[in-house]
């Protein structure tokens, strides 16, 4: 737009120069006939005329000058013109080159993001794995001293079956955490019941729960399906609740996970009533890495999995959080997305 308006605007200026110079010449001219056909009846006319004629010259050469300096000031706005749209051409090039780095940057961190999480996937993995062995034993040599011993030892009876069940247990926890590590072959969404996926997930972090945490479940719905990938949801709410477990630190607090739906969507939410967020970092929550944890407490990792597996089922997220109040996600999926890959 600015480069079609720079021809106008100097044929404006030249224009204005060519109709100043005419209009002296014109006026010029004009002066020495007026002044000219009132002299001839009167005396002194060679002087007079002479008078008039250096009038008019003078009107001419003002005229040639005043066309002269617009002219130039036409010129010297073309140039001005277009220096500033070479500036802006460079400007605009180093804007691209700019975002194009910006862009490369947030894929490079993207690539870092999904590397860690496979490594930390593997090791998570490893680590069930060797649990797994260590328990193996313990629950079978368990269950064999049950089975041997006399039917008066119900003291020594008790404590085994404590070690039996406190070994069951811990297997499950593992069976479940070697489940989110485990990578996806069959990446398809299948029909997953929310409210019971939550109850899992839930279990699954009770060992993380600190004795002044409180968990209060409201969940609604018991007769709704939603597709969806089931492991990456089950990272999405355990995310979610070891993040607020970890905003009720070191105060305790309550943990309110609700579920609820409407016509168009099935909606999560997951609340704390720790020490909320504050609203400058709130934009960058869901950025891979980011995390106001100390050294080591935090890796920055788990809210960024829950946005790429939100956007992964085409929902959408939401936070509300009061500074000393808490915070609440809630998160909502279609309730009629159609089975598909990954």
């Amino acid at each position: 737009m600015k480069s079609r308006m720079q021809p106008k605007i100097a044929m404006f200026f030249l224009l204005l120069a060519v109709v100043l110079l005419c209009s002296g010449i014109v006026l010029g001219i004009w002066v020495f006939r007026y002044f000219e056909s009132l002299m001839l009846a009167m005396d002194h006319y060679e002087e007079i005329l002479s008078v008039v004629r250096e009038t008019t010259i003078y009107a001419i050469v003002s005229g040639w000058l005043t066309m002269s300096g617009v002219g130039i000031l036409g010129i010297l706005v073309l140039h001005m013109l277009r220096r500033t749209t070479r500036i802006q051409r460079e400007a605009e090039a180093l804007r691209e080159k700019n975002n194009a780095m910006e862009e490369l940057n947030r894929q490079t961190r993207k690539l870092a993001h999904h590397q860690r999480l496979e490594i930390i996937g593997t090791l998570t993995s490893s680590i069930a794995h060797e649990f797994n062995n260590l328990l193996t034993p313990i629950m079978s040599y368990s269950l064999m001293a049950l089975e041997k011993l006399p039917d008066d030892e119900s003291e020594l009876y008790d404590e085994l079956l404590e070690i039996y069940s406190s070994s069951c247990k811990a297997k499950e926890i593992i069976s479940r955490l070697s489940d989110l590590s485990r990578k996806q072959t069959e990446t398809s969404f299948r029909e997953t019941a929310p409210d019971d996926l939550i109850r899992k997930m839930v279990r699954v972090a009770e060992p993380a729960k600190t004795e002044n945490v409180q968990v209060q479940m409201n969940l609604n719905c018991w007769d709704q399906r939603l597709m969806a990938n089931e492991i990456q949801l089950s990272q999405l709410i355990l995310n979610l609740i070891l993040n607020g477990f970890h905003a009720m630190e070191p105060d305790g607090g309550i943990l309110t996970i609700t579920t609820s739906f409407d016509e168009t969507d099935i909606h999560i939410s997951v609340a704390d009533t720790g020490c909320g967020i504050a609203k400058e970092i709130r934009p960058k929550i869901f950025e891979p890495f980011f995390t106001t944890k100390e050294a080591g407490k935090g890796t920055g990792l788990g809210l960024a999995i829950v946005a790429q597996v939100v956007e992964d089922h085409q929902g959408n997220i939401r936070v509300e959080s009061k500074a000393g109040k808490g915070t609440t996600f809630l998160a909502s999926f279609p309730r009629n997305r159609k089975t598909e890959l990954i």
